[in-house]
C-alpha cells in the first residue's frame, strides 16, 4: 500500500532484549519504558526521550546469506537494525542501509572486507565483492544489503509482535495514555481514517512488496484500545480473533461489544479493499 494513498483516503473518507545496548544506533528505545506519574513533586529537568525502535535487532554476531543455508554476504554484528519480512522456515528475509562515500556512491562495487557502519556506528564486514543499490536523501549517501538470516539471529524482544504481547503482559492499562511508552518506542503511525476509531500503525517491511500495507495497529474507540490488527501471527491471551479482508486479522480484547466487533470489521474491509 502506498502511503500516499492513505494519506489521500484520509482526507477523502474524513522485558525483553531492547534493554540492552540501547541507542547505540541512534534509532532504538526500551518498551518498558513507563509514563511519569503525577506527583506534588518538583519537575525534574527534561531527559531526551529513547529513540523510536526502527526494525528489528541482530542477536549475537549473525551471517546475511544470499538464501537460506546460502554463501555468506556479510557478517553482522551485535544489535545492528535490520527490516525483516516474515518468516519462512526459520529464517528471515532481511535488508540493511550502511553508509557509503560519495565516490561509493558514483561506482557502487564494494569489496570483500570492507567494513560496514549504520549511522556511523559499525556494524560488519563484507564477506564478497557485490554491487549494490545505493540512495541519498541529499543529506547521506547509502546502500541496501538483502539477504536472509536464520531466527536465532534476530533479538526476539525487538519484533513487534513478540513486543507487544510482553507488553501487555505487563502492563494492565489499555487506554491510549497507558500505550504511549509502546507507541512511542516503535513510532507508530496515527491514523483517523475509520472514525470513530483510531489507529497507530506500522508498515510491513516492504522487502516482498514495494508498497506494503500494515504489519500492525492498535484499535482505539475513544481513549481505549479495543483490538490489535495485525497481518503476521500474534497471539494475545483471552483475546478473540477474527479474519479480515486481504490476510488481516484482528484480535478484539475481553469484553467488547459484538456490535463494535462487526462495526470496526465492516468499516475496515470497506477501506482496505479501496486501497492499492
Amino acid at each position: 500500500m502506498k502511503r500516499y494513498s492513505i494519506v489521500i483516503l484520509l482526507f477523502a473518507l474524513s522485558a525483553c532484549d531492547l534493554k540492552y545496548n540501547t541507542e547505540k544506533y541512534g534509532n532504538e528505545g526500551n518498551t518498558n519504558n513507563r509514563l511519569a506519574t503525577k506527583a506534588a513533586i518538583p519537575a525534574a529537568p527534561k531527559k531526551k526521550a529513547a529513540s523510536p525502535i526502527i526494525g528489528e535487532r541482530v542477536n549475537g554476531k549473525a551471517i546475511l546469506r544470499d538464501q537460506p543455508n546460502g554463501q555468506p554476504i556479510v557478517t553482522l554484528l551485535d544489535y545492528v537494525p535490520v527490516r525483516a519480512a516474515k518468516l519462512q522456515k526459520d529464517w528471515y528475509p532481511v535488508n540493511i542501509d550502511f553508509d557509503i562515500t560519495p565516490e561509493e556512491y558514483r561506482k557502487p562495487l564494494f569489496r570483500k572486507g570492507r567494513k560496514l557502519e549504520v549511522n556511523g556506528r559499525p556494524a560488519g564486514t563484507l564477506e564478497k565483492d557485490i554491487r549494490l543499490p545505493v540512495a541519498t536523501n541529499g543529506e547521506k549517501m547509502w546502500a541496501t544489503i538483502e539477504g536472509y538470516v536464520d531466527k536465532k539471529s534476530v533479538r526476539s524482544g525487538s519484533i513487534i509482535e513478540t513486543a507487544l504481547t510482553t507488553f501487555l503482559n505487563q502492563h494492565k492499562g489499555r487506554s491510549i495514555q497507558d500505550m504511549e511508552p509502546f507507541i512511542h518506542n516503535f513510532q507508530l503511525e496515527e491514523e483517523k481514517v475509520l472514525k470513530p476509531y483510531k489507529m497507530y500503525f506500522n508498515y510491513e517491511s516492504g522487502i516482498d512488496d514495494p508498497s506494503p500495507l500494515y504489519r500492525l495497529a492498535l484499535i482505539f474507540q475513544g481513549q481505549q484500545l479495543i483490538g490489535v490488527l495485525h497481518s503476521r501471527p500474534l497471539t494475545l491471551d483471552g483475546s478473540t480473533a477474527r479474519r479480515l479482508q486481504r490476510g488481516f486479522t484482528i484480535n478484539y480484547l475481553p469484553g467488547i461489544d459484538q456490535t463494535l466487533r462487526d462495526d470496526f470489521a465492516t468499516k475496515f474491509n470497506k477501506f482496505i479493499l479501496t486501497v492499492d
